[in-house]
């Protein structure tokens, strides 16, 4: 059994003990988790025990843990690893209270697909270690990342473990194909991009860390977690790749949960706007209208996002992360 990364924590009720319990497997921090889960808490009495895991691990975890279930909630989950699991069986189809309100452009016919919130996928770099490299700052060119100038100073996720990694691959892909070319012309430019990356990181959240702390220049990641370091302080700026991928993640109720109906109450609390606002103070765009969005956040340009067919991406998940491996013989660190 994999090690799990992060800690177990237990949100209790203001009134005294709590009887009933949510497990949940998600990547978000625990601090992130606690402010979820609080208002959760005192609405429900229904404490949250959040297991912090990268989405491809906890996949795996489902899968081994198919037979008797240990978590009841999936969160941050995309669209296509959310179709996989449904159709392995591993989650099951429910809308939640309040999926009416999902902005259209958010909305997905299919029941076990309900929008959460959203961030891009994003080019970050650390200005210090920029300066002391001499290594250009990325201006949202993905053919820039090939330059000889970036070997060996980019760090991104590993998509065999990271959701986040996988979703730059489809996009990698996905730009090739619609750009006139050919899915081979994608794998021969993830070729070219692998020598250039320093580490491919188990945590689709390692990247940020890295490079908050000047041990690599340039990174590839999810924004919420880059936007959360800058809140604290660190030298990071943010690029808007283009394309970029910016489509919004989504969760799910385990199947055969030992609490279902806790992970259904959980599924209808977040969307709602107490759950959407903290969302938002964590870097996270809303999917619902109202809601806060993350302060001095930066704008996506709509005509810059790529639509990346999610069943497409499902379908050939299994293939993309063989073919992944063959290319860029790159194990996760």
């Amino acid at each position: 059994m994999r090690k799990i990364i992060g800690s177990l924590l237990a949100f209790v009720a203001l009134s005294g003990a709590v009887a009933q319990e949510v497990i949940v497997y998600s990547p978000f921090s625990d601090e992130f988790m606690q402010a979820l889960a609080r208002p959760f808490t005192e609405q429900t009495g229904i404490r949250v025990l959040n297991i912090v895991i990268s989405t491809g691990e906890s996949q795996s975890r489902l899968r081994a843990e198919a037979a008797r279930p240990q978590a009841d909630f999936w969160l941050s989950v995309r669209p296509a690893i959310l179709q996989q699991a449904f159709d392995e069986g591993l989650i099951e189809a429910y809308t939640p209270a309040g999926a009416d309100t999902v902005l259209p452009a958010f909305h997905y016919d299919e029941a076990h697909i309900t929008a959460i919130g959203t961030y891009p996928l994003v080019f970050f770099y650390n200005t210090q270690a920029i300066a002391r490299t001499n290594v250009p700052a990325p201006t949202g060119d993905w053919d820039q990342l090939l330059d000889e100038a970036y070997s060996g100073q980019i760090v991104m996720p590993h998509p065999a473990t990271s959701g986040t990694a996988y979703s730059a691959v489809a996009t990698i892909l996905q730009r090739a194909i619609q750009g006139g070319g050919s899915e081979e012309d994608g794998w021969a430019f993830m070729g070219q991009l692998a020598q250039n990356v320093a580490q491919f990181t188990r945590s689709g959240r390692a990247p940020q860390t890295l490079v908050s702390q000047g041990e690599y220049p340039v990174g590839i990641g999810f924004y919420d977690a880059v936007w959360q370091l800058q809140q604290e302080g660190f030298p990071v700026e943010v690029v808007i790749p283009d394309p970029v991928f910016a489509e919004p993640y989504g969760g799910a109720v385990v199947a055969g949960a030992p609490n279902p109906e806790n992970a259904r109450r959980f599924f209808d609390f977040l969307l709602t706007r107490d759950a959407q606002d903290v969302l938002g103070r964590f870097g996270n765009y809303p999917v619902v209208a109202g809601a806060a969005v993350p302060e001095g956040g930066v704008e996506v340009p709509s005509e810059q996002v790529i639509e990346v067919d999610f069943r497409w991406s499902a379908d050939n998940r299994s293939r993309i992360l063989e073919t992944f491996q063959e290319v860029t013989q790159a194990e996760p660190q």
